[in-house]
């Protein structure tokens, strides 16, 4: 069984090199050849790598509607749109998701097996870079964990399948077969643990370059999907350190042309592009009806949002062009993190404090409450309403779903046509939280096993 669906990272690699021939060499046996330290550093900065999470994360969540669903749906994002067993059976281009990902696990494998023995370059230099692959690496299968297994569980962990945990960049080899839930989490915090020591301690001048913060915030988050919240809690205040980096307060800014663009953003931790930064979202009315109608954001990055009776479907959009949507983790994320562990360990005054310092950011100035409670299921329900209002769009909230359906916590979502028509429904449980093998892949791999249909 060989290693086929790997070609795709290969396939991707070889296009950029025809973009950044300047800097990659394509040795006769069209593999890449890069050469010096100072080579290595440059293709970190590649489009490919500065981009992970799809688009279509977002269409998979209840967030999203699409009442002119095609009645026979063909696109990869619409067939996304209704949980379907496979988003595509085009052979001859990546599958969603898998391809993406594995594309950059191959490139981030590349500078792992060669940045030794590149040249003109300091160990120091050689140590910081590995370190920047070992934590972009770690990120991309921390996506794939939560798309193709189970959630986290830690009585089944061990047993239940995950994915491939790939390090050869040779096509002929075999493919492994795929690792536990369990084993890809000890190789994220394990790559995320072995880069902490190498990286530096800042990527102020690039959001999109590893830091010990941009790792701390990767290691909260995948802590936080294993339901470890103190340590979750922990790593996001390693984080934001001893002076976090401020909230943008929207009160201050007249249109969202006004917020720095992603590579310096002070409040973004490590940054990234989804495959489509500036696609617009029609959000469903449920979730529109969640804003406070003094809720800056909704003037900031929604559009046509009228009176906010919102009477009509798909009309009502998110847009955040000209605001480019981080897709990596923040300052946000990280305090919505510390929030949600504070509320579930019976801290409620501190999850509160968390989450109003964020909203005091949000909500107009002159009308603005802090949210108030001693009931610890009120408490932990206005963390996941701001996580669900913050966090909008930024492919997190299917992660989210399946986390508060593995506690009971998640109704069924149901999509419906132009009308009242029901299409499909995704019911509590339903396999479909655990995304397909890729078509593709299992072609080529016809021994892999399959998840649950």
């Amino acid at each position: 069984m060989y290693n086929k669906w790997k070609i795709y990272g290969l396939a991707v690699l070889l296009t950029t090199a025809a973009s950044c021939q300047k800097y990659l060499d394509v040795a006769p046996k069209g593999k890449i050849i890069l050469t010096n330290v100072s080579d290595y550093d440059l293709f970190l900065n590649s489009q490919d790598l500065t981009s992970s999470g799809a688009r279509e994360l977002n269409v998979m969540s209840d967030e999203v509607d699409i009442p002119a669903i095609p009645a026979v749906p063909e696109k990869p994002e619409d067939l996304a749109y209704l949980w379907a067993l496979q988003f595509t059976t085009d052979t001859k281009t990546p599958p969603l998701f898998w391809g993406k990902h594995y594309g950059n696990i191959y490139r981030f494998n590349a500078v792992l097996q060669g940045i030794d023995a590149a040249g003109n370059g300091t160990e120091q230099d050689k140590r910081r870079i590995r370190a920047e692959a070992l934590l972009g690496r770690a990120f991309e299968y921390l996506y794939l964990v939560n798309l193709y297994a189970k959630p986290y569980n830690a009585a089944t962990a061990s047993q239940d399948l995950a994915v491939p945990f790939m390090t050869s960049i040779d096509i002929a080899d075999k493919t492994p077969p795929r690792s536990t839930v369990e084993e890809i989490y000890d190789h994220i915090f394990n790559d995320i643990k072995a880069a902490i020591p190498d990286l530096p301690a800042n990527n102020a001048g690039n959001r999109f370059r590893g830091a010990v913060p941009a790792a701390y915030s990767v290691l909260a988050r995948a802590c936080l999907y294993t339901g470890r919240y103190e340590e979750a809690a922990q790593n996001a205040r390693l984080a934001l350190g001893d002076k976090p980096p401020a909230i943008l307060d929207y009160n201050t800014i007249a249109s969202k042309a006004a917020i720095p663009a992603m590579a310096v953003r002070p409040f973004d931790l490590y940054a990234r592009y989804s495959t489509n930064a500036s696609f617009r979202e029609y959000p469903t009315i449920t979730m529109l009806k969640m804003f406070d109608v003094n809720d800056l954001r909704l003037k900031l990055f929604y559009e046509k949002t009228g009176d906010y009776t919102y009477p009509q479907r798909g009309v009502a959009n998110f847009n955040p062009s000209g605001a480019t949507t981080n897709f990596g983790t923040g300052v946000e994320e990280m305090k919505l993190i510390i929030a949600e562990a504070a509320a579930r360990s019976g801290k409620l005054e501190e999850a509160l404090t968390q989450v109003n310092d964020i909203r005091k950011c949000r909500i107009k100035k002159e009308v603005y409450q802090p949210l108030t409670s001693t009931n610890k299921e009120d408490v932990l329900g206005y963390v996941f309403r701001e996580r669900q209002l913050e966090l909008a769009f930024r492919g997190l909230r299917w992660f989210d779903m399946r986390r508060l359906d593995a506690e009971n916590k998640m109704p069924a979502v149901t999509r419906y046509g132009a009308g009242t028509n029901v299409i499909t429904t995704l019911p509590p449980h339903g396999a479909r939280y655990v995304l397909q093998i890729p078509s593709v892949v299992l072609q080529f791999n016809p021994d892999m096993p399959r998840n649950a249909e």
